[in-house]
């Protein structure tokens, strides 16, 4: 997939930067379709992701306790975000640190799902970020993308548009 890595300024604060994936060609971001496949049927969800997020930049930075760790593969950062474990909406990204999150899209985990392995729609979402940790990983260790001095921002190429990272 080629895409942009770009700052979602409605959620970014003093205490994290949060980013999307702009896909090539599209003018939604993966969170910003997320937000519109759900908004109708889980409209609270989303509200309580979204300020979460907002909480996450402003006031706590990206803590263990607002986020589910160890969603992908060991040590690629992917993790999950939901406003409460009893909700059933998911929303998967890439943790950097403290301060940094990368959003991806996410999906309806139901009562009867035990992991995102288990539903095609949260597998597929799931597997997205996963790609692009690894691709944004590659970049880190060939320092084409760096993370800023005082671990707020990601620096660098972070631009996939002619992606040949795999």
């Amino acid at each position: 997939m080629n895409y942009q890595i770009i700052t979602l300024d409605e959620f970014t604060g003093d205490k994290a930067t949060i980013y999307s994936i702009l896909p090539e060609g599209e003018s939604l971001t993966l969170y910003d379709k997320f937000v519109e496949e759900y908004c109708t049927d889980y409209y609270d969800d989303i509200l309580s992701i979204a300020d979460l997020l907002i909480d996450m930049g402003c006031k706590y930075g990206i803590r263990e306790n607002l986020i589910k760790t160890k969603e992908g593969k060991p040590g690629d950062g992917v993790v999950a975000i939901f406003d409460n474990p009893d909700k059933n909406l998911r929303l998967y990204g890439i943790r950097y640190g403290a301060s940094i999150l990368l959003l991806g899209s996410g999906g309806v985990k139901g009562q009867e799902v035990m992991a995102w392995q288990d539903d095609a729609k949260l597998k597929k979402e799931a597997e997205i970020v996963i790609q692009i940790s690894k691709e944004v990983s590659k970049r880190v260790q060939d320092r084409e993308i760096n993370i800023s001095l005082d671990h707020m921002r990601l620096t660098g190429n972070l631009n996939f548009l002619n992606n040949d990272d795999k």
